[in-house]
């Protein structure tokens, strides 16, 4: 399902050349509950590869009151803020999940997501997009909750669109969701990862039993630098997911975090930045003041 219909044949048009009558094209919006219900009625597995890029107005980010996680329903946010696509849409997928029996729900989400509310990354990627990581949080919370579906939540790291050579860079799978930022792992690395997950025609992470979150980067030959040993990772996706499962981790259980602790964080750096600002401006123009015999 896509809302542009000739984007989506342009961005399929291989696969559709490959297997003619393998992909179906569907119109639809991911924040419309209609569209949702028609997709995903008939299906075992779900993917959800849905976001958005909405950047924070000035004026919300120095406002408490559009700090709050309900603020953009109240306050008239369009259909494209992360609260609408991150979030409630969440729920809708859930409910119509639930509703037509399906079994996993496959989302991809960021590596950043994994981060603690009071990490630097953290607040600048949610200060910047309308706490787009924030409502991404609470969205896979939303899909862990349902007692009928598996999740799995895929975190990669930045994408790229450069070919991995296997012999220099691997892929790792962490289903402790330990990778630390900085990270990559390229665009055909992660639509394989989540294909695998919402396939599972091993078993493999049906054998889990339970919701599964996994971080994703390259490691070995990659820039920037600093994103792991080669051995840490695998020459192909099965054999990574295979690893990750092996290891276990955390699984899919992380604690909550409360949207009020992404708004305080948010505050303190923010007022904090702002109060520096202050206090350095009016250094200077005191200090301007004083040359000009003032």
């Amino acid at each position: 399902m896509c809302r542009n219909i000739d984007r989506g044949r342009k961005v399929l048009r291989e696969p559709m050349k490959a297997g003619p009558g393998l992909v179906t094209l569907v119109k639809g919006d991911v924040t419309d509950t209609e569209s949702l219900r028609n997709a995903i009625m008939g299906t075992r597995a779900v993917l959800l590869l849905h976001g958005t890029l909405h950047p924070t107005p000035i004026h919300a980010l120095l406002l408490p009151i559009y700090w709050s996680t309900h603020a953009p329903l109240t306050l008239g946010a369009s259909k494209s803020h992360p609260y609408f696509t991150n979030y409630i849409a969440m729920q809708d997928v859930v409910s119509c999940c639930e509703k037509y029996g399906v079994e996993r729900v496959v989302r991809l989400t960021g590596l950043s997501c994994g981060l603690s509310p009071w990490n630097p990354v953290s607040v600048l990627f949610n200060a910047l997009l309308s706490f787009s990581g924030r409502y991404h949080r609470l969205g896979e919370e939303v899909l862990r909750s349902s007692g009928s579906v598996q999740a799995v939540v895929l975190r990669p790291g930045g994408l790229s669109d450069g070919v991995r050579d296997g012999e220099k860079t691997r892929v790792q799978l962490d289903l402790a969701c330990e990778i630390p930022p900085p990270a990559r792992v390229g665009r055909a690395d992660v639509a394989d990862a989540a294909v695998l997950a919402g396939v599972d025609g091993s078993g493999l992470i049906s054998g889990v039993g339970e919701h599964v979150t996994a971080a994703v980067r390259w490691v070995g030959d990659v820039e920037p630098r600093g994103q792991g040993n080669l051995e840490e990772g695998e020459k192909t996706v099965g054999e990574a997911w295979r690893k990750a499962v092996e290891r276990g981790g955390g699984r899919g259980t992380e604690k909550r975090q409360g949207g009020w602790k992404f708004a305080l964080a948010h505050g303190i750096y923010v007022y904090g930045l702002l109060a520096a600002v202050v206090k350095i401006a009016l250094k200077v123009g005191g200090l301007g003041m004083r040359l000009a015999g003032f």
